[in-house]
């Protein structure tokens, strides 16, 4: 199975305290699934990792350093790209059709335009999320709420 992440998700594989941690680091521990975000996840995890630290919550360095770690070539999550133009004119008609936040739109534009090209046959899709609107979205573009 193929899993998109959103930030909302990915944020909380490093924020212990957060609900839904442990959720997180066993999907992304599950051999039998292949973890993938877009590539604005990084700035957006960061962002969140970093306010987390200066409410000292955690060490903005070692979260860094994990996420970018996950991140990387030979990380536990695959960031993907789609060309800007592309992405954009998607999350645009998704923003306009289901008045999502922009980013909510933005993660699942990269979703709907990588992720079914990259499942075998008959392979399931998922979309992870803590947002309602943004998965019930997910799943009406074809993707198993996560």
């Amino acid at each position: 199975m193929i899993v998109y992440l959103d930030s909302s998700v990915l944020a909380r594989a490093y924020l212990a305290d957060e609900e839904g941690h442990e959720d997180v680091q066993r999907l992304l521990s599950d051999a039998e699934i292949a973890a993938v975000t877009g590539t604005w996840t990084r700035i957006e995890v960061s962002g969140a990792l970093v306010r987390a630290a200066r409410n000292r919550r955690a060490d903005a360095e070692k979260l860094l350093s994990l996420l970018d770690a996950d991140l990387s070539s030979e990380g536990a999550v695959t960031m993907l790209a789609v060309a800007q133009e592309r992405t954009e004119e998607r999350a645009l008609t998704l923003v306009r059709e289901h008045a999502l936040r922009a980013m909510d739109a933005w993660h699942l534009a990269v979703a709907e335009l990588t992720v079914p090209a990259l499942a075998e046959k008959g392979e399931e899709i998922g979309f992870a999320s803590r947002d309602a609107a943004q998965a019930a979205v997910a799943e009406q573009l074809g993707f198993t709420r996560v």
